[in-house]
């Protein structure tokens, strides 16, 4: 009987984080999920359009009503504020038309950054480096299986909190983009509203909301490159590998128990992060 496969497996979990359950933040909301992207511009094009067309008219109506006292009182003055105004109007009209495209820009940018993330080595378990698990994996085999069973006795624990991590980052890159596709589907109505000054800060509060949940993204998978930088500079730094598994991981035991859950603590935090990135809260 031999269990080495399953303590590499282990091994290799606790040293990568979960950045297997980060890869979806390396696309966009349209690659992530192209039935839900469409289905949100689709909504978006045939139920909300229609009432951002009759909030924008009220607004150019309230916009041109409270000037026109002032164009009375000087018909010089009139003509600069009702060119100011007929431009003003055709600023949020463009703008509330292509509010789709705007959402996008902001989704591409936190996506950019996080595949420069993504892309360097900053530990154990990083891009371009042996896993911890195959670096032991020779010493593990040749150890004998009560020596397997008492590591794996003792990674258990370490793992479970590990994979626990892992589900709960699934379940909040899923929450993530749903926000994203539920925002993107009424996105031009929030956008009409830039046009009075007294309305302006719902379209404002809606961009920064919708970059709350694009950088929410960014902020989760930095927060694994951090834990793999935390957790390679406890391993190797401190008590670096010298071909003894159990003194290994006994001695470290306590990286092995705490990282796993600072990081889940730390992943559910992004979205706090994310907001006093953009201003939010």
């Amino acid at each position: 009987m031999d269990i080495t496969p399953g303590l590499v497996l282990m091994l290799n979990a606790l040293s990568a984080g979960v950045s297997g359950g980060t890869d979806s933040l390396l696309q966009t909301p349209e690659q992530y999920n192209k039935a839900l992207y469409d289905a949100s511009i689709l909504i978006h094009n045939t139920a909300v359009k229609p009432i951002t067309a009759i909030v924008l008219a009220i607004i150019f109506m309230l916009m041109l009503a409270s000037n026109s006292t002032r164009i009375e009182a000087d018909r010089e003055l009139g003509v600069r504020i009702i060119s100011g105004t007929l431009l003003k109007v055709v600023l949020v009209f463009l703008v509330a038309q292509n509010a789709t495209i705007i959402l996008n820009a902001i989704a591409a940018v936190s996506t950019i950054i996080s595949k420069a993330a993504n892309n360097l080595d900053v530990g154990t378990g990083a891009s371009g480096q042996q896993l911890l698990g195959e670096t032991m994996k020779a010493d593990i085999q040749s150890g004998g299986i009560w020596m397997q069973l008492g590591l794996f006795i003792v990674l258990l624990l370490p793992f479970l909190v590990s994979s626990l991590g892992t589900v709960v980052v699934i379940v909040l890159v899923f929450v993530r983009f749903l926000q994203m596709y539920l925002m993107s589907a009424f996105a031009s109505l929030p956008i009409a509203f830039f046009g009075h000054e007294d309305t302006k800060q719902i379209g404002i509060g809606y961009l920064k909301r919708f970059a709350v949940a694009a950088f929410t993204g960014t902020v989760m998978l930095i927060t694994v490159k951090f834990y793999q930088a935390l957790l390679g500079g406890w391993l190797g730094g401190h008590a670096g590998y010298k071909g003894d598994p159990w003194g290994f991981i006994l001695g470290n035991y306590g990286s092995f128990f705490i990282a796993p859950a600072v990081l889940v603590v730390l992943v559910i935090g992004a979205n706090g992060v994310a907001k006093a990135i953009v201003g939010e809260g």
